[in-house]
């Protein structure tokens, strides 16, 4: 049974959302204490958090930022905020989707049996080996880039997209490719997301020292490179 950690403080609107996913068998679990998410998170140890943004300590993006330093678990935001800049910097903070209030509670319950799916089911990475091109090593087992200067953390859809990438290299992968197979539905995928998760992505390659970049193959998709001299 898959755990659910509901980080929202509308306590109608958490009833809904439990009352949903508990007919399909989902364990939930609402938040008791929000100066203590943190502990609750340990504690419960979730396979996936849905998270308001406006909370009464903090906010989801402060406290989606410290669930990133401690786990690759999926983080769905569920927010009254539309302004596009909400949805890129829920992303940006390690988000991995973003849904706006009012929602349909079968939009939600696709988007995190697709998480579901990519992170423990059957499109879940399965393959463990290592990939090494350049100065920048891929880890699927310890969801990281890796050079001998730097390491970073990446979050599940930038693992797919890194894994990707890197078996593609040097070729272009289409735009298609990457949204059919990290979402299971692009009807629920918003316009930004895959741009966002790649400008992340890139991000992080610098940060890391690696000599690869990403390159956006107008009207086909993106291509790793190999930095010139």
């Amino acid at each position: 049974m898959y755990k659910i950690y509901i980080i929202e403080d509308d306590a109608s609107i958490a009833s809904l959302i439990v009352e949903h996913l508990a007919k399909y068998q989902f364990e939930c679990f609402n938040v008791q204490q929000f100066p203590h998410i943190i502990e609750e998170f340990n504690t419960i140890q979730p396979h996936l958090v849905i998270m308001d943004i406006n909370l009464p300590t903090y906010d989801g993006y402060f406290w989606s930022r410290k669930i990133r330093q401690l786990s690759t678990c999926p983080i769905i935001i569920v927010s009254a905020r539309v302004n596009d800049i909400d949805q890129v910097y829920g992303i940006e903070n390690g988000a991995d989707d973003f849904i706006t209030k009012p929602f349909s509670l079968d939009v939600l319950m696709a988007k995190v049996n697709g998480l579901l799916r990519r992170t423990y089911g059957e499109y879940a990475l399965t393959e463990t080996t290592t990939i090494t091109i350049a100065n920048t090593t891929l880890n699927p087992d310890t969801v990281r880039l890796q050079t001998k200067a730097k390491e970073s953390l990446l979050t599940l859809k930038e693992m797919q997209l890194s894994k990707l990438l890197f078996e593609a290299y040097p070729n272009v992968v289409p735009r298609q490719k990457l949204l059919s197979a990290i979402w299971d539905d692009e009807t629920f995928v918003e316009e930004n997301t895959l741009s966002v998760n790649i400008g992340r992505l890139r991000r992080k390659l610098e940060a890391v020292h690696s000599k690869l970049e990403i390159k956006t193959i107008r009207g086909l998709g993106y291509q790793l490179v190999e930095e010139s001299e």
